[in-house]
């Protein structure tokens, strides 16, 4: 084989291990990854729908723990150690700008911080076209009652598995 014919296959095997990566991550999470239950709420209740994707937003996003946000920069890591509650859902216990350890029955999660707010990874969930609006009328009638089912990893990465409403599960 020729030099030429060298560089084109690995350019090739390049794009395909890139193209690879992208969903490694969030398959490695949803396998390995602790499952936790996390109170949600549509960003924008009038419009949810933007494609063929809902925009949540979360408590924890907004963590109201003692954390100095002036030590951070746009997009800095931010890890938050979560807890579940007598209902189940997990909230946030504290904040820090590098990895802490946890104690059991606890999780942390890694997100950027954005302004005042952090982001993890998990404020859009994909959906088919066909369930598109049986779900945004499901979740304008009751925003209250959202919950999303996280999986987190031990590096802190993050996937959701099922969005849940009241009794009804989406799951794709």
């Amino acid at each position: 084989m020729n030099h030429k014919a060298l560089w084109f296959i690995a350019a090739i095997a390049a794009q395909l291990l890139i193209l690879a990566a992208v969903p490694a991550q969030k398959i490695y999470t949803r396998t390995t990854g602790k499952t936790v239950l996390l109170k949600t709420a549509p960003v924008d209740p009038y419009s949810i729908m933007s494609g063929y994707y809902v925009t949540l937003g979360y408590e924890i996003s907004s963590p109201e723990v003692s954390f100095d946000w002036r030590k951070l920069t746009e997009g800095a890591p931010v890890w938050v150690i979560l807890k579940a509650d007598s209902n189940g859902l997990w909230n946030a216990v504290s904040a820090h700008d590098k990895k802490p350890a946890v104690s059991a029955g606890e999780v942390v999660i890694k997100g950027k911080a954005q302004r005042w707010r952090i982001e993890y990874g998990i404020e859009t969930y994909f959906i088919p076209e066909d369930a598109r609006e049986k779900i945004a009328q499901d979740l304008r009638k009751n925003s209250r009652n959202a919950k999303v089912e996280v999986k987190v990893d031990a590096s802190g990465n993050t996937a959701i598995t099922k969005l849940i409403i009241q009794d009804r599960i989406y799951s794709y």
